[in-house]
């Protein structure tokens, strides 16, 4: 018979590795739920920002309120780049000065004070103030959740990413929409203590190193990829916010609403779009999602340019893309640190700060042809135009990318990973020896020239193999067969 005293001991000790398990032992049950906490996060900015009556005896769409939320867009981004330039290469926030709670507590101090301030002070500029002030503190739970997920190796599959992200906005702003004013301030002010909450939980169970950076040398390599992807973000964001801020809101059927609308649809997207991959099991390649939402931006100006009937899907497209934009760009340098390429600092200042400065300029050219009706009126159609060639244009060198961007997110990280998923696609495939050599090598981004000096064969000869490899796998190019092994592997 057992000793009470050992038994019990032996239940302790089996409760505390039961509570250590998400970190170093077994892989959680629900995977996609350490996202909650990030996805808490950009709720708060939304249900801020977007909803109409969070400001106490103030509408939504209040000058006062607009200019609050244009400071702290640029607080933000100038803290975030202020951080990132601080740290370098080497340094984290992680585990300094409890800045966390700190964060954590300042928003929410920052936010109850900004939506009550047009009820306590007449004048805007401690609004302003305020919002200044709340930049720095969400850069920093920014920077720390971006930290914390490098640590993991989060790899942020659509997925996951998709239906967390997806069903946080839409809970959290349909609560806060039904709540009476006081309970949706109160509500909102909570959920900066709620993502606080969770990172440290997360953190002080997850105690894993930080993924070594890649040697300057090798991730000057990524550079191109990541400007062209950031550029490419800021001007989507411009376009998005001049459309959404040019058109009158008061002829939109459900008035100032419909910025909640917009966000809300955006949400619903993502959810969709993380149903198809999930009964499909394909994991959508990241930047196969920036065409597309391009696309749907141009589609949205030629809604706003072809009836005024069309303003409202116009308007409703213009917020949902650029809330989905944000995300995406959450997911692809949550990728790119994971493996190294970048700091996470850096990484996640770039995937806010390309986001959030582009929605700055886009309103504040709005609001600039506002106060000139007469050269408004002239000028909006044509730079309507402006923006779809621009849009277009920009296409081309995304697309020219494709490969460069695709073996950046999704290249596995460990050769006996790879070898495995190429031997498990060659016999799937029927692929001949020769043809399962050549797939290794592709797999491992070598050339063709290059497969034909190691094999001692003509570059032809690869070429045909490479050519049945391709149609018997019903790919035409290496970033589609990169994206199918990409799809072989598990997500956590």
């Amino acid at each position: 018979m057992s000793d009470p005293a050992t038994v019990g001991q032996n239940a302790e000790n089996a409760a505390t590795e039961g509570r250590r398990g998400g970190a170093q032992g077994d892989a959680p049950r629900w995977p996609a739920l350490k996202y909650v906490g990030f996805a808490l996060l950009l709720a708060w900015h939304y249900c801020l920002w977007f909803i109409s009556d969070i400001f106490i005896d103030t509408e939504l769409l209040d000058a006062k309120v607009t200019t609050a939320w244009l400071v702290n867009l640029g607080a933000t981004v100038i803290s975030l780049a202020v951080i990132a330039l601080l740290l370098g290469r080497k340094k984290h926030l992680t585990g300094k000065w409890h800045l966390d709670l700190i964060a954590a507590i300042g928003m929410t101090v920052c936010t109850l004070a900004l939506t009550l301030s047009p009820h306590l002070v007449e004048t805007p500029l401690l609004a302003y103030l305020i919002s200044a002030v709340l930049g720095p503190f969400e850069a920093i739970l920014w920077t720390l959740w971006g930290e914390h997920y490098a640590r993991n190796k989060g790899r942020f599959s659509m997925t996951h990413i998709g239906t967390v992200f997806g069903i946080t906005l839409l809970l959290t702003m349909a609560i806060t929409l039904v709540l009476p004013d006081v309970f949706a301030v109160a509500f909102t002010s909570a959920l900066p203590i709620a993502s606080g909450y969770l990172y440290w939980r997360d953190a002080r169970c997850n105690e894993k190193p930080f993924p070594p950076l890649l040697p300057e040398s090798a991730s000057k390599g990524a550079m191109k990829s990541i400007s062209i992807v950031c550029t490419i973000s800021f001007l989507a964001s411009i376009a998005c916010y001049f459309l959404a801020a040019i058109i009158p809101w008061e002829i939109l059927p459900t008035r100032d609403v419909s910025f909640t609308i917009g966000v809300m649809v955006g949400a619903v997207l993502l959810l969709v779009i993380a149903g198809v991959c999930h009964a499909s099991r394909n994991k959508i390649d990241v930047f196969k999602m920036f065409p597309i939402l391009l696309v749907i931006i141009v589609v949205a100006f030629a809604l706003e340019l072809a009836d005024q009937t069309l303003y409202f899907p116009s308007f409703i497209l213009a917020l949902g893309v650029s809330s989905i934009l944000e995300i995406t760009l959450i997911m692809y340098f949550g990728i790119l640190t994971s493996k190294g390429y970048v700091a996470p600092a850096l990484a996640f200042a770039l995937s806010a700060g390309s986001i959030r400065l582009g929605i700055g300029i886009g309103n504040g050219l709005a609001l600039g042809y506002e106060g000139n009706p007469a050269f408004a009126a002239a000028w909006t159609p044509e730079t309507c135009l402006i923006f779809i060639c621009l849009l277009t244009m920009v296409l081309v060198p995304l697309v020219r990318q494709e490969y460069a961007i695709t073996s950046l997110t999704t290249t596995p990280q460990t050769a006996s990973e790879l070898d495995s998923i190429c031997d498990e696609v060659a016999q799937e495939f029927k692929l001949s020896a020769r043809e399962g050599e050549i797939l290794h090598l592709l797999a491992y981004g070598h050339t063709a020239d290059s497969i034909a000096k190691k094999l001692v064969i003509s570059p032809y000869t690869v070429n045909t193999h490479i050519r049945h490899i391709y149609e018997k796998m019903q790919i035409h190019k290496r970033a589609e067969l990169l994206n199918y092994i990409n799809m072989r592997r598990s997500d956590f």
